[in-house]
């Protein structure tokens, strides 16, 4: 029995290895983009809004279509326009990962439980924890920055 566990592990260890050098850091990479563009894309949208004389329409979004509790339209309406421009660049170069993850789940959030309920809501939701939890991956500028202040030390991924 032993050795047929030698057998299987000499099978699946070159799979493994495979597996943690380059698909998990690609997931990681592909989650965050993901998550960048889904966000991103509707903040564009609102900047484009506000550049052509129509910022009004955000503001009654955010009043009466799907307004955010506790807080005006007047003040939703740039403060997500900022967070929604601001968390994907984070995620996209890799920057600070946990923090936006943890903003873009509050945003996936607040929109799951005030406009509509949606499928694609809780995959962000699942997403932006992943990267909550697991933080940026290999390929991520945070990765760079820890292993660039602490070389040859283990320390937790960030």
């Amino acid at each position: 029995m032993k050795s047929l566990l030698i057998t299987g592990e000499k099978v699946v260890a070159p799979l493994r290895r495979f597996s943690t050098c380059i698909l998990s850091p690609l997931y990681d990479l592909a989650a965050r983009l993901y998550l960048a563009y889904a966000f991103g894309v509707s903040g564009l949208g609102r900047l484009e809004s506000y550049r052509n004389g129509s910022w009004d329409d955000q503001v009654f979004l955010f009043t009466e279509e799907h307004p955010v509790p506790f807080v005006s339209g007047e003040i939703a309406a740039p403060l997500t326009t900022g967070a929604e421009l601001l968390l994907p660049f984070l995620l996209i170069i890799g920057l600070f990962n946990r923090f936006a993850a943890a903003g873009l789940f509050v945003m996936a959030l607040t929109i799951e439980l005030t406009y509509l309920s949606n499928f694609q809501h809780w995959l962000w939701m699942a997403l932006a924890a992943s990267i909550f939890v697991k933080g940026g991956g290999a390929l991520s500028l945070d990765t760079l920055l820890l292993s660039w202040i602490k070389p040859n030390t283990n320390h937790i991924k960030p």
